[in-house]
C-alpha cells in the first residue's frame, strides 16, 4: 500500500509473470493527504531508477530534482527499474522485449488503480527511456495520455546502431558491458576492461542500485541481482544481425523500434519529442516521424547534446546558452506544461502538429507546421577535377583515393558523445582532411542555409568485395579552419534505393533488408545515394562549402573494405551534392 501522506516511498510491484519490479513513489502529498486524485508521470528505465541514498530524507534521492519539478506541478511520480535491472527481479531475454513493455502497461494500470490517482499517466524519458516511452504507446492502454520521447530513436538500426548499414559494433559493445556493470553481471568488469585496453582497478565502478524500502530491502536486492546473472549477453547478438530485417532471439530491430509497423500504432497518444541535430541520428528520427505520423506532436530539434545538458554547435564552438529553448530550465519548464495539457482533465488538448528548430551558426529558432517547410528547395553542386565544387557540371574525368584505415571522426563524435555525457565535437578537421579526398567551393556570395538531409551522389568503384564510403560536409572559413555540418555514410550492399532522393525531406529511403543487398565486384562503378544527417545550419557568405569523402571511420565503425583499399570516382555530370537550402 502507498501511505499517501509520505512523500517518497519504494516498492515491489508484481508484473503479471510474477516477476516484482521496483518502483520508487513521489507523491505531491499537499494534495494526495486531503484526499485529492492526480495524475501520475512515470519513467522506465534499465540504468537505475535510483542510487543508494546516503540519508532518509527525499532531497538525498538522486531523483530529488524530477520530484520536485513534477510534486511542484501538483503530479506524481514514478520511477521504475525495468526487470532484471537495478533492484528488479527477473531476467532480461533482450533490451526493450515484448515482455519488458507489458510490465510497463501493467504498471500504469496499477497506478490508474490507486486512490490517489485520477487515472491519467503520461510517460516521459530519455535515449533509452524515451524509446520504451514510445513503445509503450503502441499498448493502446486507455490510461496513458501523453508521451514525452526526449533524445531517443525512432529507428535505432538506422540512427545509432547500424546508419547507412554501417556497424557501430565498438559503441555498443562498452554500452552493453557498461549496462552489465550496472547489472551486477558478473565478469562484466573484465569484458569492459578488455574491449577498452583499461585495467579493471580504474574504470570506475557504478553507484549501487537503491533497495526497495523496509528491514528486508537489501536482501532482495541481493536475491533480485542473483537472477540478473541469468540476462542475455545482447552484444553477442549484434554480428548476427548486420540488416534491418534480421532476427534473433534477444535481438529483433523491427519489433524494438517505434518506427516499426506494429509499435508505431500508438493510437493517437499526444507525444512532445526532442532531438540534437548532432546527437547521433536522432534528429532524422524526429522528422521522419513528424512527416509521417498524425496525431498530435510537438517536436524540438536544436543545438544541443545527448540528453540536453550540453550545446553542440560546430559553427560556435563555444557559444553558450543565450536563448532560452536551450537552457535546462526552460526545457523542464515545457516537459511540464506538455503533460499538464493531457494529466489535468479540465485543460484544453492541444490541436496541430508543430516542428520548433533552432539553427547552427546562428541561433535562430523557427516554428513550422509541416516539413519540409514550404520554402525550401534543393541547389546541385558538382564534384569535379582539381579537387572543386562547383554549381555546373565539369568536364568528365576520374580520381582515385587510398582510403586511410585510420580516418577518425575522434573521440568525442556524434556516435561517442552519447555515452559520455559531452557534447559532440569536432576538433582538428582541418588536419583530419588531409587523408580524406575533398572538393570545395569557391567563396559562398551570400549566407545559405542547410536545413534538411544533403545527398551525396558518387560514382565509385572500389577494388574490393564489400566496404563503405564515409561522406562530410563541412564549412571552410576564410582563415582555412574547417567545421564539421554533418555526415553520412553507406555499406556498398546497401546502395539499391526504395525510391528517389528527397533532399528537403527525408533523404534516400532504403529498406536495409537482406533481400535488396546487392553484390560488390570490383572495379565495377556502383551509383551511390549517400543521404547526410539532416541538419539546420547557416553557413555564412565569405566560407566555402566542402565534401570530404574517405572509406573508414575508425573512431567506432566496423571495417568493410580490405586492407589496401583504392576507390576510383567519377567526377563531372556522374557525382554531385545535392543541397537541401531555405529561402526563408
Amino acid at each position: 500500500m502507498i501511505d499517501v501522506s509520505r512523500r517518497l516511498q519504494s516498492v515491489y510491484v508484481p508484473a503479471a509473470d510474477g516477476v516484482r519490479l521496483a518502483v520508487d513513489v513521489w507523491l505531491p502529498v499537499e494534495r494526495t493527504a486531503a484526499g485529492g486524485a492526480v495524475g501520475t508521470v512515470m519513467r522506465v528505465t534499465r540504468y537505475h531508477r535510483a542510487e543508494a541514498p546516503q540519508g532518509p530524507e527525499p532531497a538525498a534521492d538522486t531523483n530529488a530534482a524530477a520530484g520536485d519539478l513534477f510534486n511542484r506541478a501538483g503530479f506524481a511520480l514514478v520511477v521504475v527499474d525495468a526487470r532484471g535491472t537495478g533492484a528488479s527481479f527477473g531476467t532480461r531475454a533482450g533490451e526493450l522485449s515484448e515482455r519488458e513493455i507489458k510490465d510497463y502497461g501493467e504498471l500504469i494500470d496499477w497506478v490508474a488503480a490507486q486512490p490517489w490517482s485520477n487515472g491519467r499517466v503520461g510517460v516521459y524519458g530519455t535515449s533509452y527511456e524515451g524509446q520504451a516511452a514510445e513503445l509503450i504507446a503502441g499498448l493502446g492502454n486507455a490510461h496513458l495520455v501523453a508521451v514525452a520521447a526526449l533524445f531517443s530513436p525512432y529507428d535505432p538500426y538506422r540512427e545509432l546502431f547500424y546508419p547507412g548499414g554501417c556497424g557501430t559494433g565498438g559503441r555498443y559493445a562498452r554500452w552493453m558491458y557498461e549496462s552489465q556493470l550496472k547489472d551486477g553481471i558478473a565478469g562484466a568488469l573484465d569484458r569492459l576492461a578488455a574491449l577498452t585496453g583499461q585495467p579493471a582497478e580504474t574504470i570506475a565502478l557504478p553507484s549501487p542500485v537503491k533497495p526497495v524500502d523496509g528491514p528486508d530491502g537489501r536482501a532482495l536486492l541481493d536475491a533480485a541481482i542473483g537472477e540478473h546473472q541469468a540476462n542475455t549477453d545482447v552484444h553477442a547478438l549484434m554480428g548476427r544481425v548486420p540488416f534491418r530485417d534480421d532476427r534473433v532471439t534477444g535481438l529483433d530491430w523491427e519489433a524494438a523500434a517505434p518506427a516499426s509497423g506494429a509499435a508505431a500504432a500508438f493510437r493517437g497518444v499526444p507525444m512532445l519529442v526532442r532531438a540534437g541535430w548532432l546527437d547521433g541520428g536522432f534528429a532524422a528520427g524526429a522528422l521522419a516521424r513528424f512527416a509521417a505520423r498524425a496525431g498530435h506532436q510537438q517536436v524540438e530539434i536544436g543545438p544541443w547534446g545527448h540528453g540536453g545538458g550540453s550545446l553542440a554547435d560546430t559553427l560556435r564552438p563555444s557559444f553558450t546558452a543565450e536563448h532560452d529553448p536551450l537552457s535546462i530550465a526552460s526545457q523542464d519548464r515545457r516537459l511540464v506544461e506538455f503533460l499538464a495539457r493531457y494529466l489535468e482533465r479540465d485543460r484544453e488538448v492541444a490541436g496541430g502538429s508543430t516542428l520548433t528548430f533552432g539553427t547552427l551558426g546562428i541561433g535562430e529558432w523557427h516554428t513550422v507546421t509541416r516539413w519540409p517547410p514550404a520554402d525550401t528547395g534543393t541547389q546541385r553542386w558538382y564534384l569535379g577535377p582539381m579537387a572543386g565544387l562547383t554549381r555546373e557540371a565539369g568536364p568528365a574525368a576520374t580520381v582515385t583515393h587510398r582510403a586511410d584505415v585510420t580516418a577518425s571522426t575522434g573521440a568525442t563524435n556524434r556516435w561517442l558523445a552519447i555515452d559520455l555525457d559531452k557534447a559532440p565535437g569536432y576538433p582538428g578537421r582541418r588536419d583530419a582532411d588531409d587523408s580524406l579526398l575533398t572538393f570545395t567551393s569557391g567563396p559562398l556570395p551570400a549566407d545559405v542555409h542547410v536545413l534538411g538531409f544533403p545527398v551525396v551522389t558518387v560514382r565509385l568503384a572500389t577494388s574490393g568485395t564489400d566496404g563503405a564510403v564515409y561522406v562530410y560536409l563541412e564549412a571552410v572559413g576564410p582563415d582555412a579552419d574547417v567545421s564539421y555540418l554533418t555526415e553520412g555514410c553507406l555499406r556498398f550492399l546497401h546502395r539499391r534505393a526504395a525510391g528517389a532522393a528527397e533532399p528537403a525531406r527525408l533523404g534516400v529511403p532504403r529498406t536495409f533488408a537482406r533481400p535488396d543487398a546487392l553484390p560488390v565486384v570490383p572495379g565495377t562503378p556502383m551509383d551511390l545515394a549517400v543521404p547526410l544527417l539532416p541538419v539546420s545550419a547557416v553557413v555564412p557568405a565569405g566560407h566555402r562549402v566542402r565534401v570530404a569523402i574517405t572509406g573508414h571511420d575508425a573512431s567506432c565503425f566496423t571495417r568493410y573494405g580490405p586492407a589496401e583499399e583504392t576507390f576510383t570516382l567519377s567526377l563531372g555530370g556522374d557525382s554531385h551534392l545535392d543541397l537541401p537550402v531555405r529561402s526563408g
